[in-house]
Parts: C-alpha cells; sequence; structure tokens
C-alpha cells in the first residue's frame, strides 16, 4: 500500500469528475487502485471491479475512510455476464456513468511455444474481450453524459515485445478498437482515449498467467526502470480531463514510439537488450 500523509478529499481538484461516476475495471491493486483514489480526491463516485473479493473490499473501505462515495462489483470481466452486470450495478446505484477505464488485463512472460492453448485464450478473453465487453455494454450510457472511455494501453501495442506475444496481440488490438471507436462517436461529444504505459511499478503481490495457464508471481522490476504508480495514474487521469486521444508514457515508450516509424530494427534490438536486463 502506497504510504499517504493526507487522504483527506481535495476540493479545489473537483471541478472536472466531482459527482461522475467513473468504473474502473482491475482496480484491486495497481494502477486501477491507484486511478480509483486519486479519482475518489477529485470528488469522483467510484465504481470498483475485479476478480478478488477480500482485495476489492479492502480498497473500498480505503476510499471510504476518504469520505467518498463508491461501490464495488467483483467478477470477472472476461465474462461477458459480468460485463454487463457491472454496468447494471452502477446505473442501479448511481443513475448514470460517465467515465469507463479499462484497465483491467493479464500478462505473461514466456516464449509462445512454452505456452499451453488455454493461456492464449485467457490472455484474449481478459485483455481484448474483456474491454469489449465492458465497452460494449457502458457506451450507450456514456454517449448520454458525453464522457470518456479510456483504455489502459502499453507500448507492447506500439511494437511486439519479447516473450509477450499475445500480450502484446491484445495490446494493439486495444489501438484498433479505441481509433474506430473515436470515428464512430465524433459527432456524439464522447471521449475515447488510450494510455500506452511502459514499465510501471507492480505491487509485491501481483501475478501473471504462468506458461500452464496457473498464476504466478511477477519478478519485480528494476525501480531505475520503472514508472512510479501515482505518476502514472495522474497522467491517465489528465488524458481523461483534457480528452487527450492518445499518450504515449515512460521515455523508453516515447522513444520505441517514434524510433518504430523510422527503424523498425532498432526498436527491436533495444527491446532485446530491455528483456535481457529484466532476465538477469
Amino acid at each position: 500500500m502506497n504510504n499517504r500523509e493526507d487522504f483527506t478529499l481535495r476540493p479545489k481538484s473537483r471541478p472536472v469528475f466531482d459527482g461522475k461516476v467513473v468504473i474502473i475495471t482491475g482496480s484491486s491493486q495497481g494502477i486501477g487502485r491507484e486511478l480509483a483514489i486519486q479519482l475518489a480526491q477529485k470528488g469522483a463516485k467510484i465504481v470498483l471491479n475485479a476478480r478478488n473479493q477480500a482485495k476489492l473490499e479492502a480498497v473500498q473501505q480505503e476510499i471510504l475512510l476518504m469520505g467518498a462515495d463508491v461501490i464495488a462489483c467483483a467478477g470477472d470481466i472476461s465474462d461477458q455476464d459480468v460485463c454487463e452486470r457491472l454496468v447494471n450495478t452502477a446505473l442501479q446505484h448511481y443513475g448514470r456513468i460517465d467515465v469507463l477505464i479499462n484497465n483491467a488485463g493479464v500478462g505473461i512472460q514466456n516464449p509462445m511455444e512454452q505456452l499451453q492453448p488455454i493461456v492464449l485464450r485467457k490472455v484474449v478473453e481478459v485483455n481484448l474481450l474483456g474491454s469489449l465487453y465492458c465497452t460494449y455494454f457502458a457506451l450507450p450510457h456514456i454517449k448520454r453524459s458525453k464522457g470518456s472511455i479510456m483504455f489502459i494501453g502499453s507500448i507492447a501495442g506500439i511494437h511486439g515485445v519479447p516473450s509477450s506475444n499475445v500480450y502484446a496481440a491484445t495490446k494493439m488490438a486495444l489501438t484498433g478498437l479505441a481509433e474506430s471507436l473515436r470515428l464512430e462517436t465524433h459527432s456524439s461529444g464522447v471521449h475515447i482515449g488510450i494510455a500506452y504505459l511502459g514499465f510501471t511499478q507492480n505491487d509485491p503481490d501481483k501475478q501473471h498467467i504462468g506458461p500452464d495457464g496457473n498464476l504466478s508471481p511477477c519478478p519485480q522490476r528494476d525501480s531505475s526502470m520503472v514508472s512510479p504508480v501515482d505518476k502514472v495514474a495522474e497522467g491517465v487521469i489528465r488524458m481523461i480531463e483534457t480528452r487527450q486521444h492518445k499518450r504515449v508514457f515512460s521515455g523508453l515508450g516515447k522513444l520505441l514510439f517514434y524510433l518504430n516509424r523510422i527503424s523498425p530494427q532498432l526498436v527491436s534490438r533495444i527491446l532485446r537488450y530491455q528483456l535481457s536486463r529484466f532476465e538477469h
């Protein structure tokens, strides 16, 4: 848990989000949790979602202690019915939806030949179908509020990353989804954004999918190579505030984004080098 000296709400930050209803998938830890806390501080009404009921309730209690308005809806967003229930729960409790942040996702760190087919399916179901389902059910209501839909992408969605094959495929697919929706909704007042995150600070107990389909602990990243989770969340929130369509986070991410247009081969060499640093 991040240390915070002051958990009270901050009235001076409220105008954009005050009273707005925000659904955040994958909000029991990491970036999702940090987004929920920061948005609650700005006066938003938060709808939490994650698979782990106990962790979700812990975040809910943390936000309630801040004096904010928050509800929790546990469930795996790879299930279409869970996504529909999540949206309906927000509507039943608050009567509207202003922002959907598609944050939930699972990662892998194995070459393709080491993976069981169940892993390929699970990553696609959570990272891509989960975002599709939630967006599908929330979109009509966000059109009414002229709100925002945010997708949490990755630099792996700019250029494929070694040992992240199916993960990279799902993150690239989110780019196509965001761009298509932006064109479809251009006259409706809806904001569609996608944030390409670089290496971000992990929670100590964060897990990813192993090659056999079982969850295993994520290796802790070199602190010199990662972005603090609070700064990443601030950047995503700023995108919503300014209705920014696309932003690449981290110096490495920006470098890859621009170099990929000039020399994809050089980008491949950089990514192989970065991967070797994580493996040793």
